[in-house]
């Protein structure tokens, strides 16, 4: 057998000795290394390493980036056609608007000594908390401020709080997950122990004792939960996947080409997985965002602008108005909360449903 150098820096074999590729044969083989770093053990070429030339490895790049955009594409089509999917992006946005609205209508519209949300005072409307009016849609709370403006605000931190502890759960699953799964022994037992535990310690009691050891602040509590979620269920889940993966035949493949634990895992494992942990990370920001609100109504946070601490707020001055003067600062921030954490759900329902090939085919 003979070989020839190919146009895109492959080294090809598959000629008679002549040189001389004949007709009618496919494609010929392409061996990676030059003929000066093959090997012969009996007649046969030891496997290959893959080279590239620079414009080979940008071709190869481009090539991948073109294929996961179209990957890309399609899912979110598929997403936008899900009857849940398109209800759960249409709340997002409008929930993002509100995020982009608030500073706008602070810098333009609204003056500041009457709507901002937390030094906020009209001394115009009185008694406080009033309905609502023209003057304020919404209403104004017990210390007169505006409730509208306290829920637009509120958005960006169930946005952040969302959005942090899905990046910390999703992070910390994939490397406990990914790595008991490839590696067994006492590595495994070690982390699927670790695991075991932190299932069995549900993440909004655990907040609520340390909250009364300590006032968090947001990004703790982002943090926190995302600690808790990652380490518990999720793992275990990524672990099960891990395995999955690592069962099928082109990992043996990959192997047996000279893949290495680190290369398998880069372009294999972690890309197998990158589906499961985008539904991790959705479901990650109902419970995120359930907590913090949860934890700022019973007072466990430190005093910032949430949908939870509105409540709080309305909650306590309930108790010195009547319902009728003060129900509009309780409703309010409860229905945000139930339809921020109910796009988010219905967004992760349609993606398992796009994602999943079973779920898929029904």
């Amino acid at each position: 057998m003979a070989g020839y150098p190919g146009p895109d820096g492959y080294f090809v074999c598959g000629g008679h000795a002549g040189g001389a590729r004949p007709r009618g044969v496919g494609h010929p083989l392409r061996l990676s290394r030059p003929p000066s770093a093959l090997r012969r053990k009996g007649g046969v070429m030891e496997r290959p390493v893959k080279t590239y030339t620079r414009r080979g490895w940008w071709h190869n790049r481009l090539s991948r980036l073109g294929l996961s955009w179209r990957r890309l594409r399609e899912n979110i089509q598929s997403l936008l056609s899900h009857p849940l999917g398109l209800t759960g992006v249409i709340l997002v946005a409008i929930f993002g608007s509100m995020v982009l609205a608030h500073p706008i209508l602070m810098a333009t519209v609204w003056p500041p000594r009457l709507y901002d949300p937390i030094l906020g005072f009209d001394s115009t409307v009185m008694p406080h908390p009033t309905p609502p009016s023209w003057r304020h849609l919404l209403g104004t709370d017990g210390m007169g401020r505006d409730v509208l403006s306290q829920l637009l605000a509120g958005a960006r931190t169930s946005f952040s709080v969302g959005f942090l502890s899905a990046i910390v759960a999703v992070t910390i699953s994939t490397l406990v997950g990914g790595i008991a799964g490839y590696y067994d022994g006492a590595l495994d037992a070690a982390l699927m122990g670790i695991a075991d535990v932190f299932v069995l310690l549900p993440a909004p009691v655990v907040l609520l004792v340390f909250g009364l050891l300590l006032r968090m602040e947001w990004p703790v509590v982002a943090v926190a939960y995302g600690v808790l979620a990652g380490l518990g269920t999720q793992a275990i889940v990524v672990k099960s996947h891990t395995l999955t993966i690592k069962a099928k035949p082109f990992i043996e493949a990959a192997i047996i080409a000279g893949g290495g634990k680190g290369h398998v895992i880069h372009r294999h494992i972690l890309p197998g997985l990158l589906p499961l942990t985008i539904v991790h990370a959705v479901f990650t920001v109902v419970g995120a965002v359930l907590t913090e609100s949860l934890l700022a109504f019973f007072s466990r946070t430190s005093y910032y602008l949430s949908w939870g601490m509105m409540i709080w707020v309305g909650q306590q001055t309930f108790r010195l108005f009547t319902i009728e003067g003060q129900w509009h600062a309780i409703a309010s921030p409860a229905i945000a909360i139930m339809l921020f954490c109910s796009a988010f759900y219905l967004i992760g329902r349609a993606l398992d449903d796009v994602i999943n090939p079973r779920l898929r085919r029904r």
